[in-house]
């Protein structure tokens, strides 16, 4: 079995088409994404069309929180930040929203008696709170290595740092598809017989995406578009 797992495309529909297009031409058997599909990009309506018609599985990331559960579960949102989570509330239609509904926070497989672990982020599984993620600081300060040893998985796949890494072949970030820099976008590929994890680094139509960010003026647009995608405008 081949699984593909891909995570924050955050709103950039050129990439995740690609990553799509690709997909089908290499024999994979099930799609996972880790989350943060809406938010920060200019087309989350579009992606999640794309994520519900190619019958992709998907668990929640904090933007999908947002969404769900209101911008108040994080302190530490800014300002704009409220009102371009209320841009997003405004383009997801109702079959999008039920969709999301029915979201989890992660996926858990048993193959081949390895315990596999989906999910956007580390949680804390004791908390009650409606933002369960661990601060993202875990993945720079290294503590994030304390939490995966008290999990009890064989490999564990998150998306959140867009930057992807790898800790002791058992935790796979696979970074961010979407908020790229160039035009190159990224997906991971698991091979269930041997444990291989490939990523395969793919084009994308960058032109294409520059003019949809270009045409649409959205809340924080421009401060998004500068350190989320390398565009001075």
């Amino acid at each position: 079995m081949r699984i593909a797992i891909f995570s924050d495309i955050h709103g950039n529909k050129e990439a995740l088409k690609s990553i799509i297009d690709d997909i089908n031409n290499n024999n994979i058997d099930e799609i996972i994404c880790l989350g943060d599909t809406i938010g920060i990009g200019p087309n989350p309506k579009e992606c999640m069309d794309m994520i519900i018609s190619n019958n992709i599985k998907m668990v929640l990331g904090n933007h999908e929180l947002y969404f769900l559960k209101g911008t108040d579960i994080d302190d530490e949102m800014g300002e704009g930040e409220i009102k371009h989570q209320n841009w997003i509330k405004k383009q997801i239609t109702n079959d999008q929203n039920e969709y999301l509904e029915n979201c989890t926070l992660y996926i858990e497989k048993m193959i081949n008696n390895k315990k596999i672990l989906f999910i956007h982020f580390p949680i804390d599984y004791n908390s009650k709170d409606d933002y369960p993620f661990h601060d993202l600081k875990i993945a720079k300060d290294g503590s994030i290595r304390n939490v995966i040893e008290s999990l009890d998985y064989d490999l564990i796949f998150i998306g959140h740092e867009h930057n992807n890494f790898c800790i002791d072949n058992k935790l796979y970030d696979v970074g961010s598809s979407g908020c790229t820099k160039d035009n190159t976008t990224l997906y991971t590929i698991i091979d269930t017989n041997t444990f291989n994890v490939e990523r395969k680094s793919i084009k994308y139509n960058r032109k294409q995406f520059e003019e949809d960010l270009l045409k649409k003026d959205y809340p924080d647009r421009d401060l998004i578009a500068k350190w989320f995608f390398g565009i001075e405008i």
